[in-house]
């Protein structure tokens, strides 16, 4: 699969699972883009629970919320976005 990630100074945005329930991806994307911002590239997973306690591991016992954090992660697809300035 071809892909217009540019893998270089960008950061990675992810939309959650009730962003995208709530049908508010669009204005996401529009504040991203009214900041001045470039989205590269976008891509929409569903990410195991595996995958996304790996991805958050620095975060297990220093926030309260490491266990709502992946249980919302895991509620359904997010929306990856690769983001430039």
């Amino acid at each position: 699969m071809q892909t217009t990630a540019v893998l270089d100074n960008c950061t990675l945005c992810l939309i959650k699972p009730h962003i995208l329930k709530e049908g508010k991806a669009g204005q996401v994307i529009d504040a991203i883009l009214e900041a001045g911002f470039e989205i590269s590239a976008l891509e929409m997973f569903q990410l195991s629970r595996a995958v996304i306690e790996e991805f958050y591991c620095v975060y297990k016992g220093v926030i309260p919320e490491y266990l709502p954090v992946i249980e919302n992660f895991t509620s359904g697809p997010i929306l990856a976005l690769e983001v430039r300035q």
